[in-house]
């Protein structure tokens, strides 16, 4: 527990425990994040009470018979293109000014808080390959407990595939980002974070057995008690890497999404951006990838495809020519993941592939397990004909 928590957040803490009510746990919740300290050693401690508030608050919503988040009107926006990637920041840091430029769409600008009040998609072009922006409604600080225009931009940013941070170089951009990280971490999405390398095989009967328990950060006793605190009693639990209680908590939240992030820094005309890139480049390093919007459109977008991490791949038949539109993939795939996204029972029919590209010479022959690069055109063979995507 962090320190300096007064007596009264341990009394609050207490009634929490001892409700009986969604109500009553919503209540307690609230008066702890009242009474725990603002500072940077409880910043996780404040993620956690938020996040926990935010689900006691959605399973109101549900039990009372509404339609969960504010409103009542949906905030889902149907998938399109490659990807989806919401552009989330504070109210006026840039984001309508960003869709505009890299898309047709044609957002609200102006200069007052909250313009934009619902989100707002567009398709960006990027060489062949089409890319959906969406602008996400301002989030502010507390966002996700009601503020501003309330949690349901942040489901928006939960649904997309990726999200970009976009912050205003006039301002603070190292706060905005850490406002934008906590309010998405109290919804539930973990930016830039792996799912921890656990795995749960419930079962009927026979208590729960732990393989791999030194890798654990505690001892067994804790680790059961962290299991059987989320209702199970019999199960193998495997754990492939050092791992700590907080991880354990996250792999058992399934709530939880994990997206791939970065930061976008606007405005860069104003006085000082070039430092503040850089502040924020050593403040967040490591973690998170940060490039400029400095008014170059395709060099933009070319910099927006490459933070994706995703790869082109070009299929072709025997003696043909290779697709007009590529396949795209999470860098790293291999063959037999080509092979999935050409047909589901391709990979099991899979014989061999040719690959022009990244090879040592064109066409050679390539194991399922190759990795394949940017723009690399592949030809596959399998014991029964499927046809690639033109």
């Amino acid at each position: 527990m962090p320190a300096n928590l007064r007596p009264e957040y341990f009394k609050a803490e207490e009634r929490y425990l001892q409700a009986r009510t969604l109500e009553e746990r919503i209540l307690a919740t609230e008066e702890l994040i009242r009474l725990a300290p603002k500072h940077k050693g409880t910043e996780k401690l404040l993620r956690v009470l938020k996040r926990r508030l935010a689900k006691l608050r959605q399973e109101l919503r549900v039990k009372q018979g509404r339609r969960v988040g504010r409103g009542g009107s949906s905030f889902a926006i149907k998938k399109e293109g490659a990807t989806q990637i919401a552009l989330v920041g504070a109210p006026n840091s840039g984001k309508s000014t960003l869709l505009h430029q890299l898309t047709a769409a044609r957002p609200k600008i102006d200069n007052y808080l909250f313009t934009t009040r619902r989100p707002v998609p567009g398709m960006m072009q990027f060489e062949d390959v089409q890319i959906q922006l969406v602008e996400v409604p301002a989030v502010i600080e507390d966002s996700s407990l009601g503020r501003g225009l309330g949690a349901q931009p942040l489901s928006v940013a939960r649904n997309a595939d990726a999200i970009v941070l976009v912050v205003d170089a006039s301002t603070e951009p190292i706060e905005q980002v850490r406002i934008l990280i906590n309010e998405l971490e109290a919804a539930g999405i973990r930016l830039n974070q792996q799912i921890p390398k656990l795995s749960i095989q419930r079962k009927v009967t026979g208590g729960i057995e732990v393989r791999g328990a030194g890798a654990f950060d505690g001892s067994e006793v804790e680790l059961k008690r962290i299991l059987q605190e989320h209702r199970i009693h019999n199960a193998l639990l495997t754990i492939d890497e050092p791992v700590t209680a907080d991880d354990l908590e996250e792999l058992l939240d399934e709530s939880l999404v994990y997206r791939r992030a970065f930061i976008l820094l606007t405005k860069c005309e104003s006085s000082g951006a070039a430092d503040k890139l850089k502040l924020l480049e050593r403040e967040f390093r490591g973690r998170f990838r940060t490039i400029a919007n400095q008014g170059a459109g395709k060099r933009l977008k070319r910099a927006i495809f490459e933070n994706l991490d995703l790869i082109r791949v070009y299929t072709k038949r025997s003696d043909e020519e290779p697709a007009k539109r590529p396949l795209v993939l999470p860098k790293g795939s291999t063959i037999f993941d080509i092979a999935r996204a050409v047909h589901k029972d391709f990979a099991r029919e899979l014989e061999f592939a040719r690959v022009w590209g990244s090879t040592r010479f064109p066409g050679q022959q390539v194991p399922r397990e190759y990795a394949l690069q940017d723009k690399d055109i592949v030809e596959l063979h399998a014991s029964k004909i499927y046809s690639p995507r033109k």
